[in-house]
């Protein structure tokens, strides 16, 4: 077993006020705090949080490391405790062999080829959505474009793979109940930090949301239990499966863990990047020009299919310099099984890792004048200067997001179908103010007033 670090190798951090270490910097501008420790500090920074030490990860030779290189000295484990309050086993919250098990089974189900003949029934969701906010255009009203992202993916999620759907009135109700659940769960993950023995405010409001979505969840099982009929979707996939010791069949509560995972951290993040996207344009209209000069030439008004997707190179590339800018979940966390080396450093057993996309994503030495919004960023002669490491908004390795190709899918097809039907114009006064509750996303929405193209 590695050594504790010797006088030398110390990891670098700040040395933070007595007791509370550097909590009053994080909670003033938390993600400004972290790109700013690890550019003073470097890429391996120990932070104090109260009484315990977590260690800021962002340097890509690290990050590989840990996910990739020796992932199985790494686990989420407890510090994801409070979130399995939500997820309970999904394949978001699960480690070890339960985790491989159900990423095996459920990975046919996001295939590149299935994904593709999803294109349709995305299309269809978004034309209905954009037919919905004419009255709100004709009364020159402002549509939020964050808050209407989250009615359509999860319609998305779940026609293309649940194979169902619920009216528009339970959509609202289940992101009513997802906005409190959400807005709870960075309590539950610093749980780990600040152990919750007592009962917070806003913890039986929050139980009460998770009882309503449950609801939800429990009826689309039931509801496919009554016609088991393989439909080849992810649904059906997980009401199939066999243990291949006992023969025996998922229990239901294992399947409202695993539908629970993707549905909540799948339309939340997406829906979340896709704000992100609409503000950015907000903010660089050349890049919308170039955007919706790209989908008149590739598309000439009608909605993108599988075959289109390709050729919008220009569209993909702003989608790519969204997500560095703005990953849906900024921060990943990993407890270590044992000791370890990162460079010069020995991390010890135990130690507590957040590892941040969002702050690697703004590291000068990778990526030059990193807060500038720049789409260029991935054309391809760019792309091969920097270590592949170094961009990692779905995570890398074995625990790249299992729906990250469905996530980049639909977020293509999103903005093509909306940006060439509208001009978007970002109301006056607004401002922006980053939130973190499971997902980064703009505070105050994205209020924005659209006129047909």
């Amino acid at each position: 077993m590695a050594a504790h670090p010797s006088r030398e190798a110390v990891i670098p951090g700040p040395r933070g006020y007595p007791l509370v270490g550097v909590i009053p910097w994080l909670a003033r501008d938390p993600f400004g705090y972290l790109v700013g420790a690890a550019r003073n500090y470097g890429g391996l920074v120990r932070l104090r949080l109260g009484p315990a030490t977590v260690y800021l990860v962002s340097d890509p030779a690290d990050v590989r490391h840990i996910l990739v290189d020796n992932h199985v000295n790494y686990w989420k484990g407890p510090i994801l405790r409070g979130i399995k309050l939500i997820i309970g086993d999904g394949l978001f919250g699960s480690d070890g062999q339960l985790w491989q098990q159900q990423r095996r089974l459920m990975s046919p189900a996001f295939h590149r080829r299935r994904l593709t003949e999803m294109v349709g029934v995305m299309t269809d969701v978004v034309e209905a959505a954009a037919v919905r906010w004419n009255d709100r255009i004709a009364r020159k009203t402002p549509v939020d474009l964050l808050e209407e992202m989250a009615p359509i993916n999860i319609e998305i999620v779940l026609r293309t793979l649940f194979g169902t759907s619920i009216d528009y009135c339970e959509i609202g109700k289940l992101r009513a109940a997802s906005d409190i659940i959400f807005h709870h769960s960075e309590k539950l993950v610093f749980s780990f930090f600040v152990p919750m023995r007592v009962p917070r405010p806003g913890h039986r409001r929050f139980l009460a949301a998770l009882s309503v979505v449950d609801e939800i969840v429990e009826r689309i099982i039931a509801e496919r239990r009554k016609d088991p009929a393989d439909r080849g979707d992810l649904l059906s996939m997980l009401l199939l499966a066999r243990d291949e010791g006992s023969g025996t069949a998922m229990d239901d509560r294992q399947v409202r863990d695993e539908v629970m995972s993707i549905l909540m951290a799948g339309y939340e993040s997406t829906a979340a990047a896709l704000g992100w996207t609409w503000y950015l344009l907000s903010q660089h209209p050349d890049a919308d020009v170039r955007l919706q000069t790209e989908l008149d030439s590739v598309l000439g008004g009608r909605v993108p299919s599988s075959q289109d997707l390709p050729r919008l190179i220009f569209t993909r590339q702003v989608i790519s310099e969204s997500l560095r800018l703005y990953p849906p979940f900024p921060t990943f966390f990993r407890t270590s099984h044992g000791s370890d080396r990162l460079g010069p450093h020995n991390l010890p057993p135990g130690a507590a890792l957040i590892i941040s996309p969002y702050v690697t994503h703004r590291l000068p030495a990778h990526w030059p004048n990193p807060d500038v919004f720049d789409p260029t960023r991935f054309d391809p002669d760019h792309t091969a200067e920097r270590a592949s490491e170094a961009y990692y908004p779905f995570g890398l390795g074995q625990r790249l997001c299992i729906g990250a190709n469905l996530s980049l899918l639909e977020q293509q097809v999103v903005v093509a179908t909306v940006a060439q039907r509208f001009d978007r114009e970002l109301v006056s006064g607004y401002v922006l103010e980053p939130n973190y509750d499971i997902a980064l996303r703009p505070r105050n929405g994205v209020p924005m007033m659209l006129t047909p193209r």
